[in-house]
């Protein structure tokens, strides 16, 4: 089964802090680095890694993480379009790069990627020049996270909550205050939130 974008994010992480350190991070360290309130929601997301062959367990050992040698991924291209704010919206700034992404967060339909600026969606793991992949789609569900258009220039990423009255854009940083738009129709929809693509330099 294809792993998820925040399984992804903890092997991006593990492989990062191999090269690094030449070593492994402990399953506390994989918790801390993702916010995790409990052990066992790290070592459930490392089993899933284990279970889907990208890394291997050392019974009892402290940092006893491998990686497999030779986990070949396939990597598909899509559009870097621009960049998108996750904070204040700001006029949308288009370029027409590409960047891989790996299989698994590819989608049906259009694809393609929005580099982030801002922290106001630092609760849902996207920070500052993370790069986010986007199923294009015109419409979303409660509580998805978007990248909506305001008024046909601002654009801004942000958790999705829609009635006939009005849209609230919610961010994922208690120092950031909802966006609500009236009517609703002043608002469209560029895409849903799949994937999240961080380097960590």
């Amino acid at each position: 089964m294809p792993i998820t974008a925040r399984q992804r994010r903890v092997l991006d992480y593990i492989k990062h802090y191999f090269e690094v350190n030449q070593e492994a991070p402990t399953i506390a360290e994989i918790g801390k680095e993702f916010g995790m309130t409990s052990s066992a929601s790290a070592h459930n997301v490392v089993a899933i890694l284990e279970r889907e062959g990208f890394i291997r367990r050392i019974p009892n050992v402290s940092r006893g993480i491998e990686l497999v040698e030779g986990q070949a991924e396939a990597k598909h291209e899509i559009p870097l379009l621009g960049v998108v704010s996750a904070g204040n919206p700001i006029e949308a700034v288009l370029n027409y790069e590409t960047v891989c992404v790996p299989r698994d967060m590819i989608r049906e339909g259009r694809m393609f990627a929005l580099r982030v600026r801002g922290d106001s969606m630092i609760d849902e793991q996207i920070r500052d020049n993370d790069v986010i992949v986007m199923q294009s789609k015109q419409t979303a569900e409660n509580g998805q996270t978007v990248v909506a258009l305001i008024d046909g220039s601002e654009a801004t990423v942000k958790k999705f909550y829609g009635s006939r009255q009005q849209v609230r854009l919610e961010p994922a940083n208690p120092n950031y205050k909802p966006i609500v738009v009236r009517p609703p129709q002043r608002v469209q929809i560029q895409g849903v939130v799949v994937g999240v693509i961080r380097k960590y330099v």
